[in-house]
């Protein structure tokens, strides 16, 4: 599937931003935008998988994401991600469009929110 895949390069080009060698402030920043266009994506393809629709704007996302959970299509296991995507629609203008400032340890934070919404997306795609 072509949105798992993309959420994978997403993140994998996250976490070797977060090893590059610039600017500290920049690069975290970077980090958590390239973190959340991973929950996203992997969102996409859940949303495309189990409702046959994406999100069009990054708001819808989370509506989707909990219209899934309400319709029972992925396991209940899974409904406390919906704490991911609404943080990441939250943060994404922030990062993507105002350069927010974060630190080291918050980029860290939105990796391992990308790597927990897209494995439990792979687990729910299976």
């Amino acid at each position: 599937m072509k949105e798992l895949k993309e959420a994978e390069v997403w993140l994998e080009s996250a976490k070797k931003a977060l090893n590059y060698n610039g600017s500290e402030r920049e690069k975290y920043t970077v980090v958590v935008a390239q973190s959340i266009h991973s929950i996203i994506r992997a969102n996409d393809a859940l949303t495309l998988r189990f409702l046959g629709r994406q999100a069009m704007r990054h708001d819808d996302a989370q509506r989707l994401f909990l219209e899934l959970v309400r319709l029972n299509k992925i396991p209940a296991k899974f409904s406390e991600l919906r704490n991911i995507i609404i943080s990441a629609v939250q943060m994404k203008s922030k990062a993507d469009y105002r350069g927010i400032e974060v630190s080291k340890k918050e980029a860290e934070k939105w990796i391992r929110n990308a790597e927990q919404f897209l494995n439990s997306a792979k687990e729910c795609l299976m």
